[in-house]
């Protein structure tokens, strides 16, 4: 039996700094005063002792008034009286509640330091040794934009307050998309640039972005090339020429792309008829209702839910589930009850449904994922309708 008759829970503590603000600080939303003097029970794979010797981890507890002698983990099955859950406020790759956004805001807001003084950031992941991704020629980016007046933070030498004012509503934040992106959400409407190394961004960031009212357009580096991917190892990318891709992105600043992201507001969608959306391989598109991750399937089970999907007129279909489940779909920044696609029709009747900015197509991939992340449509990225 437990020692203290009442606790709450504050779920996985994350020693890392990206899945620390995405999985742990959504548990702590609702503020100290609604768990003032219990005990918080929570996992975690190192010692209390070993995470709080974490600098930035110990830090971003005490803006929350919490240390380590508040946090409790039971080395073997115990038995609890009572345990108050807060329903999380984000969840990776699945939802995310405004009420994530204003948290983070007030943390930023009361304990941010700034460092932009007004100009373009550019944060630098040049001398950071990424588990994720190597880009060679960044550093020449660095120096040429340094130059050019932009100053250049690296984000791991800073302390926790410098970082979650990285960003701000008045200048833009720009760089390689990373971990120090979630940053943007302890900012309100935040404004920047974003570049990837393939045109894919993780649903993550989209999540937060919405819920944020973030201004960050995402944008492929210009001659950027994939030099090895080998699996569980970074991969390896080159820039072909770093002058180029730093007078791209100053480019880009200087038309203040954040401010003209394209308005993609789905049109003439009817909802008078529904229809079953099936693959090439015959199963049908669908989702477990715990997770809300796109994938298909036989289209039967307890926790199994199967979309509809309705089509406009001027080339739109929007995505959906009778209950209006909250959806996912891998390698693509579409989440919602309702997520939209454009679709293109084959003379033999199939149906292929692509993203509206990335050009990307759905993909039924044998193994029961659901992607968009196909540059043309084949046997695969082809679907056919059913009307219910």
């Amino acid at each position: 039996m437990s020692p203290e008759p009442f606790y709450y829970y504050g779920g996985n503590i994350v020693p890392h700094y990206g899945h620390f603000i995405t999985e742990t600080l959504p548990r702590y939303w609702c503020g100290r005063q609604v768990y003032a003097g219990l005990k918080i029970l929570v996992h975690a794979e190192k010692t209390l002792d070993l995470l709080f010797a974490i600098p930035w981890l110990a830090e971003f507890f005490s803006f929350l008034g919490l240390k380590r002698d508040d946090f409790v983990v039971f080395e073997r099955p115990t038995r609890v009286k009572a345990l108050m859950i807060a329903g999380t406020s984000f969840e990776e790759n699945h939802f995310a509640h405004r009420a994530f956004a204003k948290f983070c805001n007030n943390i930023g807001q009361e304990f941010g330091e700034d460092l932009g003084e007004g100009k373009a950031i550019y944060l630098s992941r040049a001398e950071f040794n990424s588990q994720m991704r190597h880009i060679e020629g960044e550093r020449e980016v660095v120096s040429y934009l340094a130059r050019e007046g932009l100053t250049v933070i690296a984000p791991e030498t800073l302390r926790v307050r410098q970082q979650i004012r990285l960003f701000s509503e008045h200048r833009p934040t720009v760089g390689f998309v990373g971990s120090a992106f979630h940053n943007d959400i302890f900012c309100e409407c935040p404004a920047g640039i974003a570049m990837t190394c393939d045109g894919l961004v993780s649903s993550n960031f989209a999540l937060m972005d919405r819920g944020n009212n973030a201004r960050i357009r995402y944008v492929t580096a210009p001659g950027i090339t994939l030099v090895r991917r080998d699996p569980g190892q970074p991969a390896f990318y080159r820039l072909d020429d770093p002058a180029h891709t730093a007078r791209g992105l100053i480019d880009l600043i200087a038309a203040q792309v954040w401010r003209n992201a394209e308005v993609n507001e789905p049109e003439g969608i009817s909802r008078e008829t529904s229809y079953r959306i099936r693959t090439s391989h015959q199963s049908v598109v669908q989702i477990d209702c715990q997770t809300g991750i796109v994938h298909h399937g036989a289209g039967d089970g307890e926790r199994i839910v199967q979309l509809i999907a309705h089509l406009g007129h001027q080339g739109w279909a929007a995505f959906t589930t009778h209950l209006g489940d909250c959806l996912s779909v891998e390698k693509d920044n579409n989440q919602g009850s309702e997520i939209y696609y454009r679709y293109y029709r084959f003379p033999d009747g199939r149906i292929a449904f692509f993203h509206n900015e990335t050009d990307r197509f759905l993909c039924a991939v044998s193994d029961g994922r659901i992607c968009c992340d196909r540059l043309e449509p084949s046997d695969w990225e082809c679907f056919t309708l059913e009307v219910l």
